[in-house]
């Protein structure tokens, strides 16, 4: 033992020596930064082949510290690491430049992310119980063919039952693939798998009786096109130059990296306005997505899916597409992430790099008295990801524009998640008991009405950062004679003094929300500021009670604000997987900090309600949304009025 020991040390000792030295304090961590972490942990006793990595992933520097450094300057290096072994979840916190294990803590009753080779192992236990063959045999599959079916194991979400709590738990519905690339299209109804991760068996099985399959062809891979142009030209655009994960366009600078939960995390992004670099967003990520579905079937009760906590958003980052995700001039990126086992792993074009004009003008205006015109087309950055989970492909865009606006784009695509049912069609008898909780998109299938509600993490630092939220109330007054007889409104602003949810009450025709600061004045003596502009602000209807809601209690407002924590980075809690909710926001809001001319982070709920339509079948049309950040006294003037640069 102490033979293996020592020549773990010295392994660990010649990885660090010949880890690779990271350019920026922000940037991910590279592959041998990886290995030197879990060669760490090794050495230290900690890790072995049995244990699982749900995370690892940069411990970020002290927010003032990097705001100091300069290129050339020594940092600090660290990763965190989340671990699973023998049923216990660890945390450790790893110095990346001495090889010292910084912190150790064995963390009780939660359950973190779940694994891809769980799910692997998850379909693997569920098509060898001999319950669930005997229950696919009465349903007509003689034969177990692993080829011809396509079984999806799903996070358990909370349970009351004393039988299921406290274990590692996924539940799993299959699908019949046979002949077909489209496997999400016939699902094999009534018949859920309990499967118990830890001790590899289904400890239930929840069989509601046979459901007709659709056995109608659901292809759409013929209607794809094939890109014209070529696939890897550099990206044409002289604006823009990169370095690492340092990106400057026009008047714009940022920092950008790939995690493997969040996807792609954005940070310091400033606006260089005349001779000085001005700080909008000292970091804007993903911190949660939140998808319930509406059917109390026993089946699909629990389907309430916490994408980046339960199912690592960015490890599923996809490859993108020259001339169909990005246009072929883009440039394409890759990515360095670790795996459940430890290892690095990279992805290949993951991110893509563009500038495109939108063919409207950013702003114009044609003046008939002196027959003039003057006009600016619209000319943007886009910063996309897509991460493609299970049925639905998520598109991330991060836009800047030379407006001074940062826009966050999310669209939805890939395959509906569906229901088999009896109705082929909606005259049949009972169709529309079949359809009270979807749509009708296929003889036999339904698609399940949901919701999204994307949480974003936005650490704006406005000119620095003590920074004050206020809300702009929209009120109208009667009719005055004075006024003509007219009613108007008129603006009432109030600034937020506490913690917790903000809104919720109309927002988008009767209130504004603005983050000022509120110690500097531009040239008309007004606070600099950026409003919050949410395109689509829909909440959770859901019960408070409910268990889903429970665990994730930030989708019922659209803003939230905290006092600034680089520890509290997720809305629904590091460990939303099978909890029983109160973590994350709740928590956060509960500490009762200052958020008035303090450090505070902005917590944007990008949220829709989905009632698929026939059109949305075989495949969906991408559905955007977005959010808007709009400087409002930043500047004191319209940037874009100046000559380009």
């Amino acid at each position: 033992m102490r033979a293996g020991l020592l020549l773990a040390a010295l392994l660990t000792n010649a990885i660090i020596a010949g880890t690779a030295v990271a350019a920026h304090p922000l940037d991910a961590l590279s592959a041998a930064e990886i290995d030197a972490a879990v060669a760490v942990l090794r050495n230290a006793g900690h890790a072995d082949s049995g244990t699982r990595f749900p995370l690892i992933t940069l411990a970020e520097p002290d927010k003032t510290a990097v705001l100091a450094w300069r290129p050339g300057q020594p940092f600090a290096r660290q990763a965190f690491v989340i671990a699973r072994y023998d049923r216990t979840v660890y945390e450790g916190l790893v110095d990346l430049a001495s090889g010292r294990l910084e912190r150790w803590d064995a963390v009780p009753n939660v359950q973190p992310a779940i694994s891809l080779d769980e799910f692997t192992d998850a379909q693997r236990i569920t098509m060898s119980d001999p319950a669930w063959r005997a229950a696919m045999q009465r349903r007509g599959y003689s034969a177990i063919d692993p080829k011809g079916l396509f079984c999806a194991p799903m996070p358990a979400g909370y349970s009351n039952d004393p039988a299921e709590q406290g274990r590692r738990l996924v539940r799993v519905s299959c699908f019949d693939a046979a002949g077909t690339k489209s496997v999400w299209s016939r699902p094999i109804e009534g018949l859920l798998a309990v499967v118990d991760l830890d001790e590899h068996r289904v400890i239930r099985l929840i069989d509601t009786g046979p459901v007709p399959v659709n056995r109608d062809i659901a292809e759409f891979q013929g209607a794809a096109v094939q890109p014209a142009g070529p696939a890897n030209e550099a990206l044409r655009n002289a604006h823009t130059t990169t370095d690492g994960g340092l990106l400057r366009w026009r008047q714009w600078s940022l920092h950008y990296r790939l995690d493997r939960r969040a996807g792609l995390i954005v940070s310091l992004v400033q606006y260089r306005d005349a001779d000085r670099d001005r700080m909008v967003l000292y970091r804007g990520s993903l911190a949660e997505m939140f998808v319930p579905y509406m059917d109390p079937d026993p089946n699909w009760a629990f389907r309430a899916w916490f994408d980046v906590g339960e199912n690592d958003f960015g490890f599923f980052a996809s490859a993108l597409k020259p001339g169909i995700d990005c246009p072929a001039g883009a440039a394409f990126l890759d990515a360095v992430l670790a795996d459940s086992h430890g290892e690095a792993r990279i992805g290949k074009s993951v991110i893509c790099l563009f500038e495109r004009d939108t063919g409207a003008p950013l702003w114009r205006h044609a003046e008939g008295r002196h027959a003039s015109y003057a006009g600016r087309p619209a000319v943007e950055l886009v910063l996309r990801t897509i991460e493609s989970l299970g049925n639905y492909d998520y598109i991330i865009d991060w836009v800047l524009t030379e407006a001074g606006i940062i826009r966050i784009e999310a669209g939805a695509t890939g395959i509906d998640m569906v229901k088999g049912v009896g109705a082929r069609n909606m005259a049949d008898a009972g169709a529309a008991k079949d359809t009270a909780s979807g749509s009708l998109v296929a003889p036999n299938v339904v698609a399940v009405n949901h919701d999204h509600f994307l949480s974003f993490r936005l650490d704006l630092d406005i000119d620095g950062m003590p920074n004050t939220l206020i809300r702009q109330k929209l009120m109208p007054e009667p009719p005055e004679g004075g006024a003509g007889g007219r009613s108007l409104w008129h603006v009432v602003e109030e600034t937020v003094t506490a913690e917790g949810p903000v809104g919720g009450d109309g927002h988008g025709g009767a209130e504004i929300w603005r983050i000022v600061n509120p110690n500097a004045t531009n040239k008309l003596g007004q606070h600099p500021g950026y409003e919050v502009r949410l395109g689509h602000a829909a909440t959770s209807l859901l019960s408070a009670d409910d268990p889903a809601q429970r665990r994730a209690a930030f989708s019922a407002a659209p803003l939230w604000v905290t006092a600034y924590d680089p520890n509290e980075l997720y809305a629904a809690g590091l460990y939303p997987n099978q909890s029983k909710g109160g973590d994350g926001l709740p928590a956060y809001a509960a500490r009762h900090r200052a958020v008035e001319n303090a450090d505070i982070v902005l917590w944007a709920t990008l949220g829709f309600h989905h009632l698929p339509r026939a059109e949305d079948w075989p495949v969906l049309p991408t559905q955007w949304h977005s959010l808007s950040l709009v400087p409002d006294g930043f500047f004191g003037r319209n940037p874009s009025a100046e000559p380009p640069q």
